[in-house]
């Protein structure tokens, strides 16, 4: 996926709802689908497709698996969005975001946020 693409799709996810209630709520602690479903009010249909969505973005990633019930595991999702600003200028939206690097170390520096002007 070539960067401007993976921008719009960033840019279309941070105004969703759904993806907004997703990421504000894994921020601190990391979560279940069905727990996210249910604190959020998202159909659980709904949930596992933003989710789907948020980690092909980078936004978002699993945590760890943790077991259940008799070998049934489930994933616990992790928001890795740290930044994100949509400004207006000159007749164009810029768009800039920053996420936790994919080792979870958040000492390592991030690299400059991709931007998409249309």
């Amino acid at each position: 996926m070539n960067p401007e693409h993976r921008t719009k799709d960033v840019s279309r996810l941070l105004a969703d709802d759904y993806s907004q209630r997703i990421l504000a709520n894994t921020y601190t602690a990391p979560m279940s689908a069905q727990k996210l479903s249910k604190l959020c009010q998202i159909p659980i249909a709904a949930c596992y497709r933003r989710i789907h969505e948020l980690e092909q973005a980078g936004l978002i990633s699993v945590d760890r698996e943790k077991e259940v019930y008799k070998g049934r595991k489930v994933r616990l999702y992790r928001c890795r969005l740290r930044s994100a600003t949509i400004r207006f200028n000159n007749g164009r939206f810029v768009i800039k975001y920053d996420t936790e690097p994919e080792n979870g170390n958040t000492e390592v520096p991030v690299q400059p946020a991709p931007e998409l002007v249309q």
